[in-house]
């Protein structure tokens, strides 16, 4: 008889196995509630310690403070490794990666208040407590950013993989990272000669000039900062000048796994063809800078070798202007910049030699040394090859140069020779009015003081550097290219005739880009004065010098950028930024905007004009 059979009771169903209870985790890796409550209450009572520090610092509570940073340091790296540990190859690109330098900031900040409290067990001073409460926000921010870095990784991975497909942002973008590491580094106290001297906004100040290749300065550079602070600059100064962008386009160019139609933005960013152009160039972008910088820092090494007003290494020296020479930086290590060598013409020849490189233009650079070795060729060799033509762009950009040199040198001589020049020889007369001429070309550094200038000399400045350097350079401005474009159109409508250039019509959507970068660029300087009108003292030539100057890149001033209120160097620091990031980035937006017109075009209109 089988189970189930009639008159047989059925066995009892089998019990359910038992189950541990079930356990609440919470996060990513099931932490129980006691350990987020433990976690929370520790970094509550962390903060508590920096918000103790930051409002009364001192011995007692740089104690704290340095405690606290110690605790939330070794949690937000515990925190970062065990979070990423599964996957060896995102820890290791995190390590590497945005991580890293906010971790870096963290520890750096960390050893910096420890030795401002070190400095404090001396004696209390004001000095002190403005650098510990520097120390104490920017770790608090770098933590909250670190913070939000662990909780939403694919979020920031997909944004900077957006940046990256993107080269106007992505210029943006990686301008305002580096000038806010750098400084991070230069609030640092090993980066100033004296702890007096760090101050947050002075040094946002000097970095955004260095990065923007502009050269305006708050502080005398040489006698503030130390070595360190000294490399920092010129650190920023390379990278600015080579910029962000060719470096980016580098790391493209040579990937493998970087999708086609981003290569292919950057590609044409650089006025590159194919890829292989794009590698191409790059390299002869950076391996020409080096080249060029190292030449220049040999002749400038022989002219300050032995010179008695040379205080100094001037190995050190010689490095640091070349570097800031080809880069249109503008930044010099001598008190009064360069008017030690007003009398000086080696130093001034070399000096106008890179300035001029630098400003005509990468592609210029690359398409003469391209048409002289042709050429040589075309005179040594027996075949006789055909030398190719110049181009209509490196016409135009050594043309409109040239004009423009000899142009603001003629008017400089003609106005100040009786005033800020009377001082000097003729030759020497005619020496500064070029070198004045050569720097407005968004150099920035200057033989004579600039204060006692003429309003119009001031003026007459003001138009050349609100022109600037050309395409592809490391100069600013609206750019040669553009202020051509303008004029061949203007002689083109007053005699009835498509604008040319060099027996070459000039198409529309070139005109588009040139009127649209200048009329913008001129709001954007219309902005900025009316701020500092507000905002400053001074007067209105003197405010509109400072202006232009910040936003072509240039450096020059008149005597009043030290005097400016936090207001105005706010606002010098915006206009800095987006005198770098502005113009290439409403050319970019203009180019791009090309390949998303819509498929119709609309009734045309006439409308009355003048």
């Amino acid at each position: 008889m089988q189970p189930g059979d009639a008159g047989t009771p059925p066995p009892p169903p089998a019990a359910p196995p038992r189950l541990p209870p079930a356990r609440i985790v919470v996060g990513p890796l099931g932490e129980e509630p006691q350990s987020v409550i433990r976690r929370a209450l520790a970094v509550a009572i962390a903060l508590v310690m920096l918000g103790l520090d930051l409002a009364w610092p001192g011995t007692i509570t740089g104690v704290l403070a340095e405690l606290a940073m110690f605790g939330l340091f070794i949690g937000l790296l515990a925190g970062l490794l065990r979070t990423r540990s599964r996957r060896v190859r995102r820890l290791i690109a995190a390590l590497i990666g945005a991580d890293a330098i906010i971790l870096a900031t963290l520890f750096a900040m960390f050893i910096a208040r420890g030795y401002i409290l070190s400095q404090m067990f001396a004696g209390p001073s004001d000095e002190y407590d403005k650098a510990a409460r520097i120390y104490d926000v920017v770790f608090l921010i770098f933590g909250a950013l670190q913070a939000l870095s662990a909780a939403m990784p694919e979020r920031l991975v997909r944004l900077a993989l957006r940046l990256a497909q993107r080269p106007a942002l992505m210029l943006s973008s990686s301008f305002a990272a580096m000038i806010l590491v750098g400084t991070l580094m230069l609030t640092l106290p090993v980066a100033v000669e004296n702890v007096a001297y760090v101050s947050f906004v002075d040094s946002l100040f000097t970095i955004t000039s260095a990065v923007c290749v502009t050269g305006l300065t708050v502080n005398d550079p040489g006698i503030t900062y130390t070595f360190f602070g000294e490399f920092v600059i010129l650190l920023s100064i390379q990278l600015g000048g080579i910029g962000i962008m060719t470096l980016a386009a580098l790391t493209l160019a040579f990937a493998r796994d970087t999708a086609l139609s981003t290569q292919l933005r950057y590609a044409a960013m650089l006025d590159a063809r194919t890829l292989t152009d794009l590698r191409t160039t790059v390299q002869s972008i950076i391996v020409g800078t080096l080249a060029i910088e190292a030449m220049g820092a040999v002749l400038l090494y022989a002219q300050f070798h032995g010179d008695p007003r040379v205080e100094g290494s001037a190995l050190w020296l010689a490095v640091f202007h070349a570097v800031s020479a080809f880069c249109n930086a503008g930044f010099a290590l001598f008190s009064g910049n360069l008017t030690p060598f007003a009398d000086d013409w080696g130093v001034q020849l070399v000096v106008m030699l890179l300035v001029v490189c630098g400003g005509i233009g990468f592609p210029v650079l690359r398409e003469l040394v391209l048409l002289s070795r042709a050429r040589l060729a075309h005179r040594f060799s027996r075949e006789r090859p055909p030398v190719p033509l110049m181009t209509l762009g490196t016409r135009v950009v050594l043309w409109t140069t040239l004009v423009l040199l000899a142009g603001g040198a003629v008017v400089t001589l003609a106005i100040e020779h009786g005033g800020a020049l009377a001082h000097l020889s003729w030759p020497q007369r005619v020496l500064a009015s070029l070198f004045h001429s050569v720097n407005t070309r968004t150099s920035g550094f200057n033989t004579v003081d600039l204060g006692v200038f003429a309003a119009p000399t001031l003026l007459w400045t003001c138009v050349l550097m609100f022109i600037g350097g050309s395409p592809g350079s490391t100069a600013g401005g609206i750019k040669t290219t553009t202020v051509a474009t303008i004029f061949a159109t203007l002689r083109g409508e007053l005699r009835g005739h498509e604008p040319a250039l060099g027996r070459r019509a000039i198409a529309p959507e070139v005109f588009r880009r040139a009127t649209a970068v200048a009329a913008i660029s001129a709001c954007i300087v219309l902005g900025s004065v009316t701020v500092l009108s507000f905002s400053e003292k001074h007067d209105f030539i003197r405010l509109l010098f400072e202006s232009v100057s910040a936003f072509a890149t240039v450096g020059l001033s008149t005597g009043i950028t030290a005097s400016l209120t936090v207001v105005g160097k706010l606002a010098i620091i915006a206009t800095m930024f987006v005198g770098r990031c502005g113009p290439l980035t409403i050319a970019l937006a203009v180019a791009s905007g090309e390949s998303s017109r819509p498929p119709y075009r609309l009734a045309r209109e006439s409308l009355p004009i003048g």
